[in-house]
């Protein structure tokens, strides 16, 4: 396997291999103005997995455990221009399903952190459990609280005694929709509440109810490395 600059058009041919839909919001750039895209191939030079990095988010609770006090002082002003300087967030891994389970992953983000664009470099994993390769290429890991809309999906499923994995079984959801009809409108407020799966929001209640659970299955975690 062979790690080296990739393009965009690499990103677009995996990006629906992702399980976050639509692109990062941002992509950073090298000094020579190209994208901050790693790709991998194999001997055949055949696309397994590319890697993107883009600008840091303004704010993040994780930073204050990885990094306390260098983003956030008084001078809002002064915080962002410093995170935007130091800074850099891996926010898409993918890697093709004919090379998964062999280390690709791990492998990209290894060669990123051996020369980053900054000396601080985080990732943000919703499925924390699922992206273990983070910590595998020597990020430390911290978990995070569900966000607002995550914590209400998972406290109506509680309450009717359910955990997110049941309605990821098949038939599942059908059945706790046939149970508890309600479901289907937390499913389709849970998409609406973010910009990135409103889109979703008229799927079948079936449909909906497992995606959404699939999402609050684990616990995100926040990544860090660098001084």
């Amino acid at each position: 396997m062979e790690i080296g600059a990739g393009t965009m058009r690499d990103y677009a041919a995996l990006a629906g291999h992702h399980y976050r839909p639509g692109a990062p919001a941002t992509v950073a750039r090298r000094s020579d103005g190209s994208p901050a895209v790693l790709a991998a191939r194999d001997g055949a030079g055949r696309l397994a997995g590319v890697l993107v990095v883009s600008m840091p988010t303004l704010n993040g609770a994780w930073r204050e455990l990885a990094w306390p006090g260098r983003f956030r002082t008084a001078d809002k002003r002064a915080d962002a221009a410093r995170l935007n300087r130091e800074l850099r967030c891996i926010s898409r891994v993918v890697v093709h399903p004919a090379f998964r389970s062999c280390g690709v992953a791990a492998a990209l983000v290894a060669s990123y952190l051996g020369r980053p664009l900054t000396g601080a470099t985080e990732a943000v994993a919703e499925m924390g459990r699922s992206c273990g390769f983070f910590g595998r290429a020597g990020m430390s890991a911290y978990p995070l609280p569900p966000s607002r809309r995550d914590a209400r999906l998972l406290d109506a499923l509680g309450a009717v005694g359910l955990e997110p994995w049941e309605l990821l079984i098949e038939g599942g959801p059908g059945a706790a929709l046939g149970r508890h009809p309600w479901l289907a409108r937390e499913a389709r407020l849970w998409a609406e509440a973010h910009g990135a799966t409103r889109r979703l929001a008229g799927l079948a209640p079936a449909e909906l109810l497992a995606y959404a659970c699939s999402r609050v299955a684990g616990p995100p975690f926040a990544y860090a490395h660098g001084d």
